[in-house]
């Protein structure tokens, strides 16, 4: 099971958004994607009109730190065509979504949005998520428990959304350093390009005949990012 979850701890708004333009990117490169919609009590989700998901679309309600990874295999057997599973997280804290996927190595993707200061709290995040594991594999490497056949740390990647339209990655590289949020590491993170900048509203738009309708720029961003992120995977 190919597996994409887009998560972080700001900006639900963002994530949803950014989990729709990824499944639209895939359907325009002619994959089949199921979008997984997580919702978790006490947390309030933005719900996905179904009518505006250009893909099969799949519901999971937990607790706090309740671990999915059963619930998220169910909903993909529940769809047997379908490849990537994309999962649009709440907003939570990084490590509790981790855990939450405890059992599936998943690619996870933390939107970096260019307002306000997300861009801080998504590289943030992507660091914890990075150190968590290192941690983790020393303690069990002290323990003298065995590693897990096949087994490799899940991979934790920044996707920039509403960065100006052409910046360069050096640029945007300069930009983050200038900010104290990038280095030779975090370097490697980034997914070029991003997504362009979108208002939520726009994500609930559809046409008259009640079809997903997305500009041609958030169709082209969205096409090159699927397209990045399934060559990284395969």
């Amino acid at each position: 099971m190919e597996l994409f979850v887009v998560a972080g701890s700001t900006g639900g708004a963002t994530r949803t958004s950014s989990s729709i333009l990824l499944a639209t990117g895939a359907r325009v490169l002619g994959f089949e994607p199921l979008l997984i919609q997580v919702s978790v009590e006490g947390n309030h989700s933005i719900p996905i009109d179904p009518r505006g998901v250009p893909c099969a679309k799949a519901m999971v309600k937990a607790k706090r730190g309740e671990r999915i990874t059963d619930r998220i295999r169910a909903r993909a057997r529940n769809h047997p065509g379908c490849s990537p599973v994309i999962v649009d997280m709440p907003a939570q804290d990084v490590i509790e979504t981790l855990l939450m996927l405890g059992g599936v190595q998943p690619q996870i993707l933390v939107p970096m949005p260019q307002w306000v200061s997300e861009p801080g709290q998504a590289v943030a995040d992507v660091r914890r998520l990075w150190d968590y594991w290192e941690r983790w594999e020393e303690t069990k490497r002290q323990s003298g428990a065995r590693p897990l056949l096949g087994a490799r740390p899940p991979s934790a990647r920044l996707l920039p959304i509403g960065w100006p339209v052409g910046i360069v990655p050096d640029d945007l590289m300069r930009h983050l350093r200038s900010l104290s949020l990038s280095d030779d590491e975090t370097r490697h993170a980034v997914i070029y390009p991003g997504l362009p900048k979108f208002e939520p509203s726009e994500m609930n738009s559809t046409d008259a005949s009640a079809c997903w309708a997305l500009t041609e720029r958030q169709v082209g961003a969205s096409a090159r990012i699927a397209g990045l992120l399934f060559d990284d995977n395969n």
